[in-house]
């Protein structure tokens, strides 16, 4: 037979009714958890009687059967222990998942101040306004970009539209092109404003406060780089024209010592026809005087490469002149043709001035440039010479590669060219 509380063991009467203390604590909490909440709010009153009758329970069983007067007055101490166990049990499962599943409910959901806390969170400023220009809603980043405009609080949007408009000087620095503010730290903010309408047909105001400082650093320095293009676009244009200039030059030089050769060379091979009195001497003599008028009626194209060098050699075999070439003779085509030129103008002056028969050309590389030595054996002529067209006309040649040309009439007559290896062309 099942034991009755009053016949049962102190010990097992002890443990109940500790555990329905326990419960009446259990169901407390619940509660005033369903009271904070206002979605549980509809469960409040079953709760509530469930807390009363389970208070009065443990009230009984706490004062026990001394406090009544008749022995079998209390029904309560005639139900089996096992009963109220059970009864226990249940409504601890009761409560324990009530308030577990209440607890789940409001983690899920946004707290009253989730809002604030996210707002806070981001890296922009943002307010709220409400359509009588009070602020309802300002994030931690607005307030301190206002504290900087400002000097104070903001309280309503019109006085944060005066301090867009006139914001502190020492603080804050307006760039009127950009239309953005940039403050002592460093930092760069534009400001946008947008009206909001809500579904119930309120109005708000937002203004969001955005950092551009790295795209205001960017802009600043494509400026500049633009503005330093503009400088080399106004250079390049003056350097063509001077290109055009130099171009132009070049071609009256190099046309003026064509001149000052042909005419020289025909002079010289009227003086050899006369001496000699040949055919051949007089056929070379009109063929020479030919193209001497041909370049001073028309603008002929210039003698360069292969031609220009065999040139050189009809010239020398025409004047009784024998080249002979010494050293080093491997140079880029460039710097050989302008030896050529200066070759040619050599040939005219060792016959003229000095009686030559032979001339000698010595040619050598050094580490940085290229030189070539030009002697003859003709009869040693005075020490101070004078440049005429020809020689002007190669210096300048000589000089706008880069390199340098010397004269020597000590002991004897010698020219020297030195020319760099990083030639300008």
């Amino acid at each position: 037979m099942i034991k009755t509380f009053e016949n049962c063991s102190p010990e097992y009467q002890i443990t109940i009714v500790w555990f329905f203390i326990f419960l009446t604590l259990l169901c407390m909490i619940l509660v005033i958890y369903e009271g904070t909440g206002k979605r549980e709010r509809k469960m409040l009153l079953p709760d509530s009687v469930l807390l009363i009758v389970i208070f009065l329970i443990t009230a009984v069983l706490c004062v026990g059967k001394r406090a009544f007067y008749e022995e079998d007055s209390m029904i309560l101490f005639k139900i089996p222990y096992v009963i109220l166990i059970v009864i226990g049990i249940g409504v601890f499962l009761y409560v324990g998942l009530k308030i577990f599943g209440i607890y789940k409910y409001r983690k899920s959901c946004l707290r009253e101040n989730a809002v604030q806390e996210s707002l806070d969170n981001l890296p922009s400023g943002i307010v709220f306004f409400d359509g009588n220009g009070m602020p309802k809603l300002m994030n931690r980043k607005m307030y301190q970009i206002c504290q900087n405009l400002a000097g104070r609080d903001i309280q309503n949007i019109t006085e944060l539209e005066e301090a867009l408009g006139h914001p502190l000087k020492e603080n804050v620095f307006y760039d009127v092109d950009l239309k953005v503010y940039c403050f002592a730290d460093g930092s760069v903010w534009k400001f946008s404003e947008k009206e909001i309408i809500t579904t119930a047909g309120d109005h708000f105001f937002q203004v969001l406060a955005s950092e551009v400082s790295e795209l205001y650093r960017n802009k600043v320095l494509l400026k500049e780089e633009n503005q330093k293009l503009q400088e080399m676009s106004v250079a390049m244009k003056e350097l063509s024209k001077n290109v055009i200039t130099l171009t132009r030059e070049e071609e009256m030089l190099s046309m003026k010592m064509r001149v000052h050769d042909n005419l020289g060379y025909s002079v010289l091979a009227a003086q050899r026809m006369l001496l000699r009195e040949s055919e051949a001497d007089r056929d070379v003599f009109l063929s020479q005087w030919k193209q001497t008028l041909d370049l001073l009626n028309k603008d002929n194209e210039s003698v360069k490469g292969e031609q220009l060098h065999r040139q050189v050699q009809e010239r020398a075999e025409i004047l009784g002149v024998k080249i002979i070439y010494t050293g080093e003779q491997v140079w880029e085509s460039h710097i050989f043709e302008l030896m050529d030129i200066i070759l040619l103008e050599a040939l005219s002056n060792c016959v003229r001035h000095a009686g030559a028969s032979e001339l000698y050309v010595k040619c050598s590389s050094g580490e940085q440039e290229w030189i070539m030595v030009i002697t003859d054996n003709g009869q040693t002529t005075e020490k101070d010479v004078k440049e005429g067209g020809g020689l002007s006309g190669i210096r300048k040649r000589v000089e706008q590669c880069g390199g340098t040309l010397r004269i020597c009439a000590e002991s004897k007559f010698s020219i020297i060219v030195k020319i760099p290896k990083e030639v300008r062309r």
